[in-house]
C-alpha cells in the first residue's frame, strides 16, 4: 500500500520519470525516421524523372500494362527496395511493378503528389498501394505524349514493404536495447533521488506526527510533548513544529486551569452541602417539635410549609453532595443479583401516598416476576425512585405512571412510562444536564434544580447501562435502560 507521503511521492516520481522516458524514446525515434525518409527522399528525387526519360514507352506517354511489363521488370533490376507504378492523370494505377492482386488500393492520393512536383519541402509521404494504412516516401515525374500533353505519372516508393520489413526486424532490438538503457537508468535515478530527497523530506513530518500521536495518547500532559525534530526540516516543516509545541503548551496551561477550577468547584460544593446539612437538620427538627406540641395553633399552617420547604432544601443538598461524589469517582457498585419486579413494588409503594394526593394511578408490569439482574441494589433503588418521582411531578391528575420490566437481547430492559405533560422537542437533548430546569412540570408545588436525571444517568453509567428517553408534549414520556442479566 502507498500510505505514507514518502512511498506516494516515490510512486509519483518513478510514474514521471517512465512516462517521461516513453516520451523522449517516441520523440527520438521519430526524429530519426523523419531524419532518415528525409535524406531517402533527397537522395532519389530525380529516379522518377530519370526512369521516365530512360524508358521509351515512358517518354512516348505509355501507360498501359501490357506494354510496360517487360519494362518494369527491368527497372526492378534497381532492388526490391522499389516499387513502381504508373497511373493515370486521376492517379488510377495503370501499371505497377508488384505480383499480381498484390495491390490493396488501385488509386494514389494525388495532393502529396503535386507537392512534390511543386518543390515543397522534404519528407512527403504518399499513399502506398500494397498497404493503404502506411505512408511511405516517394519519387514522382509526369508522363506526357509525344505532343507534350500529361498522359498521368510514374511513382515510385522508395523503400518498399520488404525495406519496412527488414527495417521493423533489425530496428526492432535496437529500439529495445535503447528502451531498457533509458528506463533502467531513469528508474535507478528516480529511485536514488526519491529516496535520499523524500526520506529527509518527510521524516521530520514523521516525527511530528509520532509526537502528535504520544500528546493525545499520553493524556496530553506537557512531558510528552515533542520539541526536536530529526532530519532535514524545511522552513514549513519547522513553523508547523512550533505552532504544534504552542497549541500543544495552550492545550495543557488550559486542561490544568480546567482541572483547578472543577477540583476547586467540587470542593467548595462539598463543603456548602456538608455545612447546610446541620442546620437545615436542626431546623427541620424544631420544626417538627413545634408542630407536635401546638396541633391546634393559628400557626399551623405556616410551620408546615416552612418545614415542606425545609424537607425540600434538605433532599436538594442530598442530590448536590451525591452529584459531586459521583463526578469525583468516589462511588462505587456493590454488585449483587437483585429481583428487580420486587424492587419496584417496593417503590411504587413509596410513592403510593403522593400519587393519591396527585390522583395518578402506580402499576408495575413484570411478565417474569423472578427475573434477576446484576446490580447495586440500593443505587439501582435511587435510579428509580428518581425517575418515578420525576414522572410524578410531570404528570396531571387521572394519569398513569407505569414501570416494566421485560427480557430484552441485551438483558433486561427497565422502562419507566407516563401519560404526562411530555418534553418538548428542543428540551430533551438537556434533560440530563445537572441542574438544568425545563419549566415544564405539571406542578410548581415542588420546586428542584433538575440534578434527579442527571444522577440517574450516572448512577446508570457505573453499571455500564445508558438511558434513552422517548417523549411526545402533552402524550407522556418514556425513559429505558438495560442491565445485564445474573447468572441463573
Amino acid at each position: 500500500m502507498t500510505s505514507s507521503l514518502l512511498s506516494r511521492l516515490v510512486v509519483i516520481l518513478t510514474t514521471l520519470t517512465l512516462s517521461a522516458t516513453a516520451l523522449l524514446l517516441f520523440f527520438v525515434e521519430r526524429s530519426e525516421r523523419l531524419n532518415l525518409d528525409q535524406v531517402q527522399q533527397a537522395l532519389h528525387r530525380e529516379l522518377a524523372a530519370n526512369m521516365v526519360a530512360d524508358n521509351p514507352q515512358l517518354s512516348e506517354g505509355e501507360v498501359a500494362k501490357s506494354s510496360l511489363g517487360n519494362a518494369f521488370h527491368t527497372l526492378m533490376l534497381l532492388g526490391p527496395a522499389f516499387k513502381i507504378y504508373a497511373t493515370d492523370s486521376s492517379g488510377t494505377i495503370r501499371a505497377y511493378s508488384d505480383e499480381l492482386g498484390s495491390l490493396k488500393t488501385a488509386k494514389i492520393d494525388l495532393t502529396p503528389v503535386k507537392k512534390f512536383l511543386s518543390g515543397e519541402a522534404l519528407p512527403l509521404y504518399g499513399t502506398d498501394p500494397r498497404n493503404p494504412a502506411r505512408q511511405q516516401v516517394f519519387s514522382v515525374a509526369v508522363i506526357k505524349d509525344q505532343a507534350g500533353a500529361m498522359r498521368g505519372y510514374l511513382y515510385v516508393i522508395v523503400g518498399g514493404g520488404k525495406q519496412a520489413e527488414l527495417e521493423s526486424l533489425y530496428a526492432g532490438n535496437l529500439f529495445q536495447n535503447k528502451l531498457l538503457l533509458f528506463t533502467l537508468g531513469a528508474l535507478l535515478l528516480a529511485l536514488l533521488a526519491s529516496g535520499l530527497m523524500f526520506g529527509l523530506l518527510t521524516r521530520p513530518l514523521a516525527a511530528l506526527n509520532q509526537a502528535m500521536q504520544a500528546f493525545r495518547q499520553g493524556g496530553l500532559e506537557r512531558s510528552v510533548i515533542g520539541r526536536i525534530l530529526p532530519g532535514w526540516s524545511s522552513r514549513e516543516v519547522i513553523e508547523l513544529q512550533d505552532s504544534f509545541v504552542a497549541l500543544a503548551d495552550t492545550v495543557v496551561d488550559q486542561m490544568e486551569q480546567i482541572h483547578a477550577a472543577e477540583s476547586t468547584r467540587r470542593e467548595l460544593l462539598d463543603q456548602i452541602a456538608h455545612d447546610l446539612k446541620t442546620p437545615l437538620a436542626s431546623l427541620q427538627g424544631y420544626l417538627e417539635t413545634w408542630l407536635l406540641r401546638h396541633p391546634e395553633a393559628d400557626e399551623r399552617q405556616h410551620i408546615e410549609i416552612a418545614l415542606r420547604n425545609g424537607r425540600q432544601l434538605h433532599r436538594l443538598v442530598e442530590q448536590l453532595l451525591e452529584l459531586a461524589r459521583l463526578d469525583a469517582g468516589q462511588e462505587t457498585l456493590s454488585l449483587e443479583p437483585v429481583v428487580v419486579a420486587e424492587l419496584a413494588h417496593d417503590i411504587m409503594t413509596k410513592f403510593a401516598l403522593e400519587a393519591q394526593q396527585r390522583g395518578v394511578a402506580l402499576s408495575v408490569k413484570a411478565p417474569a416476576p423472578g427475573i434477576r439482574v446484576e446490580a447495586d441494589i440500593a443505587k439501582l433503588e435511587r435510579v428509580l425512585s428518581n425517575l418515578v418521582d420525576n414522572a410524578l411531578r410531570h404528570s396531571n391528575a387521572g394519569g398513569e405512571v407505569q414501570l416494566s420490566v421485560v427480557e430484552s437481547s441485551q438483558g433486561v430492559e427497565i422502562e419507566l412510562r407516563d401519560n404526562g405533560v411530555g418534553i418538548a422537542s428542543e428540551v430533551l437533548p438537556r434533560i440530563f444536564e445537572p441542574r438544568y430546569h425545563g419549566g415544564s412540570t405539571a406542578t410548581t408545588q415542588s420546586p428542584h434544580l433538575g440534578l434527579g436525571l442527571a444522577i440517574v444517568q450516572r448512577l446508570l453509567e457505573l453499571h455500564g447501562s445508558h438511558i434513552e428517553v422517548v417523549s411526545r408534549l402533552g402524550q407522556g414520556t418514556a425513559f429505558h435502560f438495560n442491565l445485564a442479566r445474573a447468572d441463573r
